[in-house]
């Protein structure tokens, strides 16, 4: 999904001018006099191998001490990796400042390099466009059209009309499919008990793009407890992101801590955990 490269052209394009303030801010982490050893301040001059050393020991020392790391860190860990063109480095700045501060640029940015991932598979693209419809980030028609496309090729009908409704053009139009799935919903769910893990597992799928949230935890919590899904990351994705939308936010960060698989996967697992602590802190 070469489209997506962009988001690194953005990154390496950020300016440096907070390395004053970062200085400032670790001079200013305690009194004259402490005994307590702060983190050296992340210098202007130093060298982006050196830069990142020193942001990342800043940042760890900060979350030691129960402190959200502070922008101008981030941002300068950001560039740094940006400049050694570490697309994993960029990705884990950028989710580290989305979920403390829950700026949209931040998850658009970290969404466009989760997509641009070589071990992302069409599944993953589902989860992840699910994620990018509800972090606040703008959607590009491209991306929309995109992630509709793949919805609709999987029989994600509901999926594919949300992304049509962000912008995307899906043809052909996915909602007289999704009107006629809909219908079946019913007798489908009536099915569920007495059919396989992954039978459940893609009805929570379908669930859960229908905005059947409870339904769709029901069916998860069901294809986990038959197994036999060949993609063991299906169930308990779905039943964190029916979770979230639910509002139990504990319950999904647990189910999404349980996702394996490829790195894409375990990478959007974690960036929708993010998105699970930030609703659970009200922010």
């Amino acid at each position: 999904m070469k489209q997506h490269l962009g988001a690194v052209a953005l990154i390496l394009g950020l300016a440096v001018p907070a390395a004053a303030q970062v200085s400032e801010q670790s001079s200013s982490d305690s009194p004259t006099g402490s005994r307590i050893t702060r983190p050296a301040p992340v210098g202007a001059q130093m060298s982006p191998e050196a830069t990142v050393a020193a942001a990342k020991e800043r940042i760890a020392a900060m979350k030691q001490r129960n402190q959200v790391p502070d922008r101008a860190t981030l941002q300068l860990l950001l560039s740094a990796e940006a400049s050694l063109k570490d697309d994993a480095g960029m990705a884990a700045a950028l989710e580290e400042e989305a979920a403390d501060y829950n700026a949209p640029a931040n998850w658009a940015q970290v969404i466009s390099l989760t997509f641009a991932m070589p071990s992302l598979r069409d599944q993953d693209a589902i989860w992840l466009g699910r994620l990018l419809f509800v972090v606040g980030a703008p959607v590009t028609p491209n991306d929309a059209g995109m992630i509709g496309g793949i919805a609709s090729q999987l029989a994600f009908f509901g999926d594919a009309v949300n992304a049509k409704a962000h912008g995307g053009s899906v043809d052909p139009d996915p909602a007289p499919r999704a009107d006629t799935d809909k219908k079946t919903i019913p007798q489908q769910i009536g099915d569920q008990q007495a059919q396989d893990g992954a039978y459940n597992a893609k009805l929570a799928e379908a669930l859960y793009s229908y905005g059947m949230y409870p339904q769709a935890e029901a069916a998860a919590a069901l294809a986990i407890q038959k197994g036999g899904n060949k993609d063991a990351a299906e169930a308990p994705m779905v039943l964190g992101q029916a979770l979230t939308a639910e509002g139990k936010y504990d319950d999904a960060i647990a189910a999404f801590g349980k996702v394996s698989g490829g790195e894409a996967t375990v990478r959007i697992a974690r960036l929708w955990a993010d998105y699970a602590g930030i609703k659970k802190r009200g922010r």
